[in-house]
């Protein structure tokens, strides 16, 4: 009995000298899965979301404004050696060295109308219909 608890204490106290385990860091095999992932976009071309990006868009007082860090940019101003010529809530137009190149808020997404389809011809009947 008292080499079990010998054993148990030198178990422990050896333990104890180890670190713990970061609860807020990422496992190592999703660590190396999203170092893997990130070089495979860098050389694919891809382009990231750079710190420069427009993320946001506010229309206050019947104007847009374009957010960045913290400050507010109308239609005409400059940001970051560009000219707004326009801003929706989708997009922004900058004008730079005389080309006008849209900047997209959601790259990959844009807004459509839906495309109505007609009850009879999906073969859905209403609930309510009488056989």
């Amino acid at each position: 009995m008292r080499a079990a608890f010998i054993l148990l204490l030198c178990a422990t106290a050896q333990a104890a000298d180890e670190p713990g385990r970061d609860p807020t860091a990422w496992p190592p095999a999703l660590r190396s899965a999203m170092a893997a992932a990130s070089a495979a976009s860098a050389a694919s071309g891809v382009e990231a979301v750079t710190d420069n990006a427009i993320r946001q868009v506010v229309f206050a007082g019947g104007r847009a404004y374009v957010v960045q860090r913290g400050r507010r940019y109308g239609v005409g101003e400059q940001l970051e050696g560009a000219r707004i010529e326009r801003i929706t809530e989708q997009a922004v137009w900058l004008r730079e060295a005389g080309q006008l190149r849209r900047e997209p808020l959601y790259a990959g997404v844009e807004k459509r109308q839906p495309q109505e389809a007609p009850a009879a011809a999906s073969g859905i009947k209403k609930s309510k219909e009488k056989p």
